[in-house]
């Protein structure tokens, strides 16, 4: 990408007009958050629905008989019913998940996506989910099987190793499934990046820039991958939106979570709360077998029931598992502020990705404890103001955030 197919940094005049606009950008920023949110909850609620209906209605028992004619194979018989009861979700969910990802990023401007490409790339998703739950079933059920009393154990380093096979395969297989990626072709910001990475600690031989646009205007960047197959991609939405400095500080970002080992903190944290989640799911599902009939705890019949409990482990835990990505995204934050010339830059790239992306800046206090990873771009700027008026060097800068 050459330097001339990127903005240049705000000057006064485009900053007081942003201020004007600001106004209406925030409301529509808490609109599109507010309606987000909203489809969450209906998600949630329609999920429990159905998983009830499932159980309660004789539905899934009749769905396991239906498979046992099939074949008298245990783990095709669990195949063919995770196959089938996986289809159905999908087929209930498609309409709910288009005006979420297509309808309603439209209607606030934020997508380029076509019907087709929607309907292309929820395929995609589909049959990848569809792929991983048989996996992830199969192995679940040879553990209820064998190991009735420990399945939780087991089921849970099971996670954790497929965790880790799929955190090393996916910027190698997975993302360009879904996006083209390739090596950032600015040669100027190629090299001021790999040697901010050089001064940060941090062996970065490449960087790759990922084509979001054909998709959505929203900007992003992201680390992906463990060990030799790690990557830092940068959007093309974001190259194009900001200047050298502002990218730069948003790098600075990613490469914190690399220094500061965070791939490996959210595994060993993601470790822990699923031993809790599991070994919970363990007892509840142990006492509700027999609460709605079921003579074995590996009766297919009853995934219904521990996809339920399994749901509720979830809910229960994600308010700490948010909690703790959004320390670490601070700590990515302040890593980025102490190794970047000017923290202004970092304000101003906080600011512009709230705008792009319709960030809602302040959210609500429980909205934020339940749902949001990363910390409201009101906090990441009064703590980039802050410690720019701790350190007297950086005083010139901070009074371009007042």
């Amino acid at each position: 990408m050459e330097q001339n197919s990127r903005r240049a940094p705000l000057d006064i005049p485009q900053r007081a007009n942003m201020v004007k606009k600001g106004r209406s950008l925030t409301e529509q920023a808490k609109q599109y958050s507010k309606l987000k949110t909203r489809l969450i909850v209906v998600q949630l609620v329609l999920a429990a629905f159905f998983l009830t209906i499932m159980l309660l209605s004789g539905a899934s028992v009749h769905l396991k008989n239906l498979v046992a004619g099939w074949s008298r194979n245990f783990y095709l018989q669990v195949g063919l019913y995770l196959a089938i009861f996986g289809g159905i979700y999908y087929l209930l969910f498609v309409g709910l998940d288009f005006y979420d990802g297509f309808l309603l990023e439209h209607k606030f401007q934020l997508s380029n996506q076509t019907v087709f490409g929607w309907l292309k790339k929820s395929m995609k998703k589909g049959l990848l989910s569809e792929l991983l739950l048989l996996l992830a079933g199969e192995l679940l059920y040879f553990f209820l099987r064998h190991f009735p009393n420990h399945w939780w154990l087991l089921v849970t380093a099971a996670w954790l190793s497929l965790t880790i096979v799929l955190g090393k395969i996916t910027p190698i297989l997975i993302i360009p499934l879904f996006y083209k990626c390739s090596p950032l072709a600015d040669k100027a910001l190629k090299e001021r990046l790999l040697r901010l990475g050089k001064n940060c600690g941090v062996g970065v031989e490449q960087v790759f820039e990922i084509q979001l646009s054909k998709d959505t205007r929203k900007a992003n960047a992201a680390v992906a991958g463990l060990g030799k197959g790690r990557r830092i991609l940068l959007g093309d939405t974001l190259l194009r939106n900001h200047s050298d400095e502002e990218i730069e500080a948003i790098f600075a970002h990613e490469l914190g979570h690399v220094r500061l080992f965070h791939t490996w903190k959210i595994l060993g944290f993601g470790a822990v709360i699923s031993l809790a989640s599991f070994y919970l799911a363990y007892l509840l599902f142990k006492t509700g077998l027999s609460l709605f009939g079921f003579d074995q705890i590996y009766d297919i019949a009853a995934f219904a029931l521990l996809a339920l409990i399994l749901m509720m482990m979830g809910l229960l835990f994600m308010p700490i598992q948010n909690g703790f990505l959004r320390y670490l995204e601070k700590e990515a934050d302040i890593f980025a502020l102490e190794h970047i010339e000017d923290p202004q830059s970092f304000a101003s790239a906080m600011t512009k990705l709230g705008c792009q992306n319709l960030i809602d800046p302040s959210p609500g206090r429980w909205e934020e404890v339940l749902l949001y990873n990363h910390p409201p771009i009101s906090k990441r700027l009064r703590y980039t103001k802050e410690k720019n008026e701790r350190y007297p060097e950086y005083k010139k800068a901070a009074k371009g955030l007042d």
